[in-house]
């Protein structure tokens, strides 16, 4: 008997375990997205920045920014086709949908400035507005006489600095230049 209920439990387990599995797969895939993109390995971090006079905080991992999966851009023939499909379901949602579908992941791409990589982001489904998006990328700043590795933060739309992220909130917190601008839906 005992021998019978370990054998169903472990059963039970691996069923569990396979439908999980299953599951993010499926969810993972939403609006036709396949691919992960990976972020450069030197964006990568918790880093810090001043707004409005308070210190905020942004994580970038290998495949997140603050927590929200980066998918690879689609094709512009994809893009128009999720598009359409989108904005038919936004319209029977009361236009909730479409807000709620650009901020639960977004699509990254490559992107160098001065041969350091970076990488732009935009809420899902605007690769056809592809330099909408906000761009990240490593540069070096003058603090106190030394060279420090500083995020670089630029709106793609017209192409303008916004502010530089740092490795501690110490630097921050000292660093003149703070945010310049902060009309973005991605912090």
């Amino acid at each position: 008997m005992k021998r019978k209920l370990i054998l169903f439990l472990t059963a039970c387990s691996i069923i569990f375990s396979v439908a999980l599995i299953n599951q993010r797969k499926a969810s993972a895939a939403s609006w036709d997205a396949k691919s992960l993109y990976t972020t450069p390995k030197q964006t990568r971090g918790t880093w810090y920045y001043k707004k409005n006079g308070k210190i905020k905080k942004l994580r970038i991992t290998a495949h997140t920014f603050d927590k929200v999966k980066l998918y690879k851009m689609l094709s512009n023939k994809q893009t128009r086709k999720w598009t359409k499909k989108l904005a038919k379901a936004d319209q029977e949602s009361g236009f909730k949908l479409a807000k709620k579908v650009g901020t639960s992941q977004y699509e990254a791409d490559d992107f160098k400035f001065h041969k350091s990589a970076g990488f732009t982001i935009n809420g899902w489904l605007s690769s056809d507005n592809a330099d909408s998006g906000h761009t990240y990328v490593t540069v070096k700043k003058k603090y106190k006489g030394s060279k420090i590795k500083t995020l670089r933060v630029r709106n793609g739309a017209v192409n303008a600095f916004l502010y530089y992220c740092y490795r501690t909130k110490k630097l921050a917190r000292d660093c003149k230049i703070v945010c310049v601008r902060m009309n973005d839906s991605l912090n």
